[in-house]
């Protein structure tokens, strides 16, 4: 497998690609510091998905990687995108059955293809966090927010997890998107009905029926991504996600072995 990862991340670490996921996560960082800034409430309490964060997460010694947090919770649907879109056109496009040829095992293949994209995927989540950080620190002095405790041991064991919270997110919306690329094998379905679900669906849904987001799994998912929400605590979205992984998982795996490759 490690061949498969390595042609994976050739492909993916192109100077185009790099520099367009570099310009995408600046943006990224600019927009979630300055959005988590300028919304957070005084109201004491976790954060939440429906209210985002507080001064208070601000202030405290994981203040400096919270707008990176609840950031990438509301982009995780991206990640879950690009993922089908990458998985489906290996099958539509005929590349899947190419690698197939020289290398029988369908397993190894699609499991070395999403290892790779993931390899590239913790490195774009890092770079985010320092942005985010970096600029959370700039803005932190014109909202009165005091930084000096994200410098501490503490606010480096809380950025730690940040990404560790945040690269098990993006895990599951990789697994996620890689599963419904292998049922559908077609980019325009598969987007279509990932689409459908975690967008509106899901968010339509939760508006009238809390208890969504402790069962969505999209919702699931931007909860651990934001370590833990009001709705959701971080142990129970960790457990809530590994399942939902484990049976998504097995369940492409399943079929990319037992299914003929015709494209």
């Amino acid at each position: 497998m490690t061949r498969i990862v390595r042609a994976e991340l050739r492909r993916l670490l192109r100077p185009r690609t790099l520099a367009v996921a570099s310009g995408a996560t600046l943006l990224f960082s600019v927009v979630a510091t300055l959005t988590v800034f300028s919304t957070a409430r005084a109201a004491s309490g976790g954060p939440s998905r429906r209210a985002g964060t507080t001064l208070a997460a601000l202030t405290g010694r994981g203040g400096g990687t919270e707008a990176f947090a609840v950031g990438a919770s509301f982009v995780g649907f991206l990640v879950f995108v690009t993922f089908i879109a990458l998985s489906a056109n290996e099958f539509s496009g005929g590349t899947f059955r190419s690698l197939v040829l020289r290398d029988p095992n369908r397993v190894r293949v699609i499991a070395g293809k999403v290892v790779g994209a993931l390899i590239v995927a913790g490195g774009v989540v890092a770079l985010a966090e320092l942005l985010t950080f970096a600029l959370s620190v700039a803005v932190a002095p014109t909202k009165e927010i005091s930084s000096s405790g994200w410098f501490s041991l503490g606010g480096a064991a809380a950025a730690l997890r940040d990404y560790a919270t945040v690269l098990g997110g993006v895990t599951g919306w990789a697994v996620f998107g890689t599963t419904l690329a292998v049922i559908f094998r077609s980019a325009p379905v598969a987007l279509g009905v990932g689409f459908g679900w975690a967008g509106p669906f899901e968010n339509i849904v939760v508006d009238s029926w809390r208890a969504g987001y402790r069962y969505f799994p999209g919702q699931v998912l931007a909860s651990l991504i934001q370590g833990g929400t009001t709705e959701l605590g971080l142990g129970r979205a960790l457990v809530t996600a590994s399942l939902y992984g484990a049976v998504a998982g097995a369940t492409a795996l399943l079929l990319v072995r037992g299914r003929d490759v015709s494209a």
